[in-house]
C-alpha cells in the first residue's frame, strides 16, 4: 500500500504544481490516517472475533461436558435400573423353579396314581378289544356251523332268506311278511324237544334216585329258562302216608323253585296212577346236564311206602329251552 502511494506521489510531483502537490499530500496524509483507523478498526475487529470465538468454543466445550455428564448420569442411571431387573428377574427364576419343584413333589403322587389309572385304562381297552375280538370270532363260527347245517350253497342261503323276514320292532316271521309274535311261523313248526321214554321197570324205592328215569340235556343258554315234563305211573300206599317225586338237574334241585310232586294215602290206600309234573328251571348254565327224578317220604309223613311205574306202564321224560 505504501509503495503504490509513493509511486503516486512521484509522479504527480513530476507533473504538477506545488499547490497541487500539497494537495496530494493532503490527501496522502488523509488516506493515511483513513488506514490506521482502518487498521484500528480491524483490530478491533479480530479481537472482537477471537473473543467471540473463545466464548463461542468455551460454551459449546460447558455445553458438550454438561451433556456428557448427563449422558453419564443417565447411562449409570440406566445400568442401575438394568442391574435391578437382572436381580428381580434372577430371583423370580429361582422363586418359579423352587415353586415348580414344590409343587411337582406335592403332586408326584397324583401325577403316579393318574399314570397307574391310565395304564389300567389302557389295559382295561385291550382286554375288551380282546374280548371284543374274541366274541365276534365266536359270532363267526357260530354263523358258520349254522351255514354247514343249513348248507353252505349260495342257493340254499337265498331261499333261506326270502322265507324269513324281519319287522322293524324285532318280530320274526317265517313263511310270512307280516309277523304277529316274536316268532310268527306261517305253516307246521317243528320244536326239538330233548326226551326219553320208556316201558318201566318198575320200582320200589321209598328214598333215593329213579335211576332208570334218566335225561341227558345240553342247554345252549345261560339266561334262559328248561321247561321239563315228567309222566310216569306213581303210588303211596298206607293210611296217612305222602310220598315226594322231585325233578332235579345234575342232582340239585332247580335254583328258582323245587319241581316236585306230593302224592297222599288216605286210609288204607293202595291205587296206582298216572301222574304229569311240569315245572320250569332256571338258573342253570348253558352246557351239557342230567335230569333225573328222586323220590322220598312229604316231609312230616315218615315211613311212607313210595312206588314208581306199575306194570311195566309208559313213561316220559322231557326238556326244552326256552326265554326267560
Amino acid at each position: 500500500m505504501r509503495y503504490i502511494l509513493v509511486l503516486l506521489l512521484t509522479f504527480f510531483m513530476s507533473t504538477a504544481s506545488l499547490a497541487q502537490n500539497k494537495r496530494v499530500i493532503d490527501y496522502y496524509q488523509q488516506a493515511l490516517s483513513d488506514y490506521k483507523y482502518a487498521i484500528t478498526d480491524l483490530k478491533a475487529a479480530q479481537a472482537e472475533i477471537t473473543a467471540v470465538k473463545e466464548d463461542t468454543a468455551t460454551k459449546v466445550e460447558n455445553i458438550l461436558k454438561a451433556a456428557q455428564a448427563e449422558i453419564t448420569t443417565v447411562r449409570d442411571d440406566a445400568a442401575k435400573k438394568v442391574a435391578k431387573i437382572d436381580a428381580l428377574i434372577a430371583k423370580y427364576e429361582a422363586a418359579l423353579e423352587t415353586t415348580t419343584q414344590a409343587l411337582e413333589k406335592k403332586h408326584e403322587a397324583q401325577l403316579k396314581a393318574v399314570k397307574e389309572a391310565y395304564h389300567q385304562k389302557l389295559g382295561a381297552e385291550a382286554k375288551l378289544a380282546e374280548m371284543a375280538r374274541q366274541s365276534a370270532e365266536d359270532d363267526a363260527k357260530a354263523t358258520r356251523a349254522i351255514l354247514d347245517e343249513l348248507g353252505t350253497s349260495a342257493k340254499k342261503v337265498v331261499k333261506l332268506t326270502d322265507a324269513v323276514s324281519v319287522s322293524s320292532d324285532g318280530k320274526v316271521g317265517i313263511g310270512t311278511t307280516t309277523p304277529k309274535a316274536k316268532l310268527d311261523v306261517a305253516g307246521n313248526l317243528i320244536r326239538t324237544i330233548a326226551h326219553v321214554t320208556g316201558n318201566g321197570p318198575n320200582d320200589g324205592t321209598d328214598v333215593g334216585q329213579i335211576t332208570t328215569r334218566v335225561l341227558s340235556f345240553t342247554k345252549a343258554k345261560t339266561n334262559t329258562k328248561i321247561r321239563i315234563s315228567y309222566t310216569d305211573n306213581l303210588r303211596t300206599a298206607g293210611t296217612g302216608k305222602a310220598c315226594r317225586w322231585e325233578i332235579r338237574v345234575d342232582g340239585r334241585s332247580c335254583p328258582n323253585q323245587a319241581l316236585i310232586y306230593d302224592d297222599y294215602a288216605s286210609k288204607d290206600d293202595n291205587t296206582h296212577s298216572s301222574r304229569t309234573v311240569v315245572g320250569y328251571c332256571s338258573g342253570v348254565a348253558a352246557g351239557s346236564h342230567t335230569i333225573g327224578i328222586w323220590v322220598g317220604n312229604t316231609p312230616g309223613y315218615s315211613g311212607s311206602d313210595c312206588y314208581t311205574g306199575w306194570n311195566n306202564s309208559t313213561w316220559v321224560i322231557e326238556a326244552e329251552e326256552v326265554n326267560n
